[in-house]
């Protein structure tokens, strides 16, 4: 961590708070005091040091994990990763670190308030021939343990669209958090899995949801009927809610005479056994890289694909 980090929030300024956090941190990474693989302050310390609901620290970070310049791991923290991201966000902060001391200085040589003037600058930001931006965005929600990559890209790809992903669970610990979320895009998606959770927090909003779905290709299946009889197999997903949705698939497919169980990567001693246990895994996608350098030779893609239904309705979103 490092030895000293000093943010501070505005609530009467134009950004949000959330943004406020977000950009300090940026800052802070790109001209050098905060280092890659440093760890950033958990949550709730970070939060009551800027008076802060915690949910909204909890975005922030979730935002750096997904612009690629944090990981965050369970029971680990939240490190600043040493990657491409990462180096390019200190090469653009540096030049624009000098060139604000610069303007600094001379803003003060003629008497003219640093906040006044930036202030200022965005006026003249904003009155300048916009850059036009033709991409919609949209809000994706869904729980963590599902394969939550799989769909975001396939919103992504269906759509043309800027897609945000964000978890259930944290918009469920506060309303702060929700409305942070719901600012982002008017357009908002959530699957099957979480219809009426989802549909009822933004309720009170006036959000529309639409809700997709999907399923597996049917080629896996086939290969699960025709293991032996007996066979032990493995599902796993990002969690178990994720690899029951994966076996789901298959009950509905009427196969049986093969024994089930479940696994997700946020329990790797549980994983670990459930593998070890099976005569065949099959993973998702946002986890068979893993599971595969663990049990290589032993380990198949679970393939999924968007409902047609699912797939026109994104189309008609944009």
């Amino acid at each position: 961590m490092p030895h000293k980090l000093t943010l501070r929030v505005d609530p009467h300024a134009t950004l949000n708070v959330s943004t406020q956090v977000k950009e300090q941190l940026k800052w802070l990474i790109g001209i050098g005091q905060i280092d890659p693989f440093d760890m950033l302050p958990p949550a709730g310390t970070l939060a009551d040091l800027l008076g802060l609901n915690r949910n909204t620290v909890n975005l922030v970070y979730n935002q750096l994990k997904d612009e690629g310049i944090v990981s965050m791991h369970k029971g680990k923290g939240t490190q600043v990763l040493n990657n491409a991201q990462v180096e390019e966000l200190r090469t653009r902060r540096k030049l624009m670190h000098e060139l604000v001391e610069r303007t600094t200085k001379e803003l003060s040589s003629v008497n003219i308030p640093t906040s006044e003037f930036f202030a200022a600058s965005l006026a003249y930001t904003l009155l300048q021939e916009p850059v036009l931006n033709t991409k919609q965005r949209i809000l994706f929600i869904e729980c963590k343990e599902h394969d939550y990559p799989f769909y975001q890209k396939a919103i992504e790809q269906m759509t043309g669209a800027e897609v945000k992903t964000v978890f259930l669970e944290d918009l469920l610990t506060g309303k702060q958090a929700l409305f942070e979320a719901l600012e982002y895009s008017n357009l908002l998606v959530t699957t099957l899995n979480h219809d009426a959770e989802v549909k009822a927090l933004c309720s009170k909003y006036d959000k529309k949801v639409t809700v997709i779905g999907a399923n597996v290709e049917t080629s896996v299946l086939l290969d699960i009927a025709q293991l032996a009889p007996g066979s032990d197999i493995s599902f796993v997903c990002l969690g178990k809610a994720g690899a029951q949705w994966m076996a789901s698939r298959m009950e509905e497919a009427g196969i049986e005479g093969v024994r089930a169980s479940l696994a997700g990567l946020d329990n790797r001693e549980d994983l670990l056994q459930r593998i070890k246990e099976s005569d065949q895994v099959y993973a998702s996608a946002a986890a068979y890289e893993e599971v595969r350098a663990l049990f290589p030779g032993k380990v198949k893609l679970f393939p999924m694909k968007l409902e047609k239904s699912s797939e026109s309705m994104l189309r008609e979103m944009v």
